[in-house]
């Protein structure tokens, strides 16, 4: 398999916007997750309309969109996690001694 121009900016738009949705979930921004969210499903939707000359309601792009969902919410659930771990983390570190 070759890396082409198209396979490269798609492969780079869905990097960014999996890091926004890990992003959303570290700081815990539910109101900016679902407006990546959104991002991702128009994103997708078109690429697969005029990329792929796909119709929106045939069972495979309903499953790319569903494919979407999944990574957004993993990408969220991790971000989460990690953005607890990280609180707690700062929150048990211990002063140094004052003399």
């Amino acid at each position: 398999m070759t890396l082409t121009p198209t396979l490269a900016a798609l492969l780079t738009v869905f990097a960014i916007w999996m890091i926004a949705c890990l992003w959303t979930g570290y700081r815990g921004r539910v109101l900016w997750f679902f407006i990546v969210l959104a991002v991702g499903f128009g994103l997708n939707a078109s690429w697969m309309v005029f990329g792929l000359d796909a119709r929106v309601f045939e069972p495979h792009a309903l499953l790319a969109q569903l494919s979407v969902l999944f990574y957004a919410v993993g990408g969220f659930g991790l971000g989460w996690l990690a953005g607890r771990v990280a609180k707690r983390w700062r929150e048990s570190r211990v002063d140094p001694p004052s003399s």
